[in-house]
Formats: structure tokens, C-alpha cells, sequence
């Protein structure tokens, strides 16, 4: 027969200590302090709410009694988990090799940092958007690459999940914040086509989200070649011309970049200029033609989205379209966070502009 005894929180056991102390409680905290559970709540998790006095005793005595609070007990009770997600269309291993994403990611982490709270980064799980958003434990989320159209809207409707876009277009259904990659488009455009450039090769950032893979999935792209159009129809060219042009995909690495930049610059009918939707793109353009013995811009003008902080320091520095990622990052989760709060939330719609460098010079004729 075994005598079993509970001594201070110690189980004994014949002779023998196990060491299993029982482990500390609100409850016994809130005696110990001479406070409410309520009050050890707030001092953990909104110490607003109670006197700076009371915060600090009730963390001296937590820390004396080793107490800490149970997060899934938490969740259970305040029915949040004080996380945010940024879901993106394609692996996080992959998609952080893109220094705008980066970028993003700094404007969202401070936002969390001044809210006290956590940043999960997600992907599609098992190839599928709507995957992520059913499973994810988090209050709300910030994704990156969808369509107006896209099912992910409907996915979080089904959770009652509180998200915003970025770069998805403006619309009544849901919150976005982006540029007018429209106009901006157009100016990128326009600079090459008044440089006399017709032989154009557009590079797009690949997503490998199964449910993103169909055509006219990306806003972006969408409103940037409705842009592009725009200004193939001021330059008096037909909007069918568009169609002679090279189109091509890559994905968000700089190897990736730099293999099909090779590729591409070593065939006899190789582009004048270079027209990419990402910084990521350009820098394995410039590493392509610097082994090719390719002169940037005398054999080959370069533009690109973004203008991430190496742009203006290449050889020769990158015409491009100045983007806030920073901005955006903010943004988005100021407004994310509102709306976890249930307040109302507009749409934002953040500037950009052109800065015009040495990248791009006239075509050769």
C-alpha cells in the first residue's frame, strides 16, 4: 500500500520525492496580492487598467511564487490569441528572398511591436490559400497577392475573420491598401516608349498558391498592363501591339531572377529594355548582362517597380517606381487592428512616384 502525502506542492511518495510541484494559479496569486483575478488579468495583458502600484506588486509576487500565465487558457477566455498572420501567395522560405516583402514585414512588425502583439508568417498550406485562413489561429490578417475576385474573400467571410488586402484593388467588400499601379504603370511606359524602345520583355512575379494559379488572378499585374496599354494608346500604338511583346514569369528568388535573365539576354532576338515588376527581377537582369559583357543602358535600358534602398547605389542606378513597403506594412496593420476592435475601416490609397536614374537610354536602331 502506497501512503501519498502533498507537502507544499510536492508529491511524496514512500521514502521518495517526485519532483512534480503543482503549478501556481490566478487564484493564488490574487490572494497572495490581496487583489482580484480581474486585476492579475490586467496586469498581464492590459496593465492600463490598474494602478502602477498594483501592477508592480502583483509582479513582484508573481515572479516570488513563480507564477506565469497559461496562454491557452488565455485564448479560451478572452477568445483571442493577440497574433496577427500575413499570409502570402507564396512560400515564406521563398517569398522573403524578395527585399520588398521585407520591407512590408518591417512596417508590420512595428505596428505589432507598439500593440503588444505577436506576427505570425504563413503560406499556403498544402498549395491552397483558403487552407491557411480556415486553420490558422490568429485574430486577423494582412494578405498580399489576390485578386477582387479571388475565393480567399469568401473564405474569410465563412470565419468572420477580420483581414486586409494589400494590393488587391480598391473595393466595397473588403479593405486594401496600395498605389495606382495603373498610372504608375504608365509612367514606367512611357519612359521607354519615348526612348524609342519596341523590342519590350515584361517580367511578372510568379505565385504558386494552387488557387492564385489561374490567369487574371493578380490585381496588380491587371491594373499594371491596363496601364501599360494606356500608354502604348498615347504613344499611337495598337492595343494589339501588346501581344508582340515577350510576358514572363519568375519566381520571388534573386537566383531565379538571374537564371532566366541569363537565359533570355543569350538569344540572337534579345529585348532593348527590360520592364520588371519587381527590384528582385532587375538585379538578376544587371548580374546577367555584367557576365554577357551587356552594357547597361547602351545595350539594354532597365525600369522596375519598387526602388528598394540598393536601386540608387547599382551601376547604373535603376529607374524605377518608388513604392512605401514600409508605409503599406503600417498602414495595413493599423487598420487591421481596428478592425479586430470592430471599428469601421476605409480603404487606403498611398502615393508613388518615378525616379528617373540612368537606367534607360535610346534604343539602338
Amino acid at each position: 500500500m502506497l501512503n501519498i502525502t502533498l507537502v507544499n506542492g510536492f508529491t511524496l511518495k514512500k521514502n521518495e520525492i517526485i519532483i512534480e510541484k503543482m503549478k501556481v494559479t490566478i487564484k493564488d496569486l490574487a490572494e497572495k496580492a490581496g487583489v482580484s483575478k480581474t486585476a492579475v488579468s490586467f496586469a498581464f495583458n492590459n496593465p492600463k487598467r490598474i494602478s502602477e502600484e498594483t501592477y508592480k506588486k502583483i509582479m513582484k509576487i508573481a515572479k516570488e511564487i513563480g507564477y506565469s500565465p497559461d496562454p491557452v487558457a488565455r485564448i479560451l477566455a478572452t477568445k483571442q490569441t493577440g497574433t496577427i498572420g500575413v499570409l502570402f501567395p507564396q512560400a515564406v522560405s521563398e517569398v522573403l528572398q524578395n527585399p520588398y516583402i521585407s520591407d512590408l514585414i518591417r512596417g508590420i512588425g512595428t505596428v505589432c511591436d507598439k500593440e503588444g502583439l505577436a506576427l505570425t508568417l504563413l503560406s499556403p498550406m498544402k498549395g491552397i490559400l483558403n487552407n491557411t485562413i480556415q486553420n490558422a489561429a490568429v485574430d486577423g490578417m494582412i494578405i498580399l497577392g489576390v485578386d477582387k475576385d479571388s475565393s480567399v474573400h469568401s473564405a474569410f467571410k465563412m470565419r468572420n475573420m477580420p483581414y486586409v488586402a494589400i494590393d488587391a484593388k480598391c473595393n466595397a467588400e473588403y479593405i486594401n491598401v496600395g498605389i495606382d499601379d495603373r498610372s504608375m504603370a504608365e509612367s514606367l511606359m512611357d519612359v521607354l516608349l519615348d526612348n524609342g524602345h519596341e523590342k519590350i520583355l515584361f517580367c511578372a512575379l510568379k505565385p504558386i498558391a494552387l488557387d492564385l494559379a489561374e490567369p487574371d488572378q493578380s490585381t496588380t499585374i491587371d491594373e499594371r498592363q491596363k496601364g501599360i496599354q494606356d500608354s502604348m494608346r498615347k504613344h499611337n500604338l495598337k492595343e494589339n501591339t501588346l501581344d508582340s511583346y515577350t510576358f514572363i514569369e519568375s519566381e520571388t528568388s534573386f537566383e531565379s531572377s538571374y537564371r532566366i535573365a541569363k537565359q533570355i539576354l543569350q538569344s540572337e532576338d534579345r529585348p532593348t529594355a527590360i520592364y520588371c515588376m519587381g527590384d528582385i527581377q532587375a538585379f538578376g537582369f544587371y548580374k546577367a548582362a555584367a557576365e554577357l559583357d551587356i552594357n547597361i543602358p547602351e545595350d539594354l535600358s532597365v525600369v522596375s517597380f519598387d526602388d528598394l534602398p540598393v536601386s540608387g547605389i547599382l551601376y547604373p542606378e535603376l529607374t524605377a517606381i518608388h513604392q512605401p513597403g514600409y508605409e503599406k506594412g503600417v498602414a495595413a496593420t493599423e487598420i487591421l487592428v481596428k478592425r479586430i476592435a470592430g471599428e469601421d475601416c476605409k480603404s487606403v490609397r498611398l502615393n508613388a512616384n518615378i525616379v528617373k536614374r540612368s537606367s534607360v537610354a535610346p534604343a539602338k536602331k
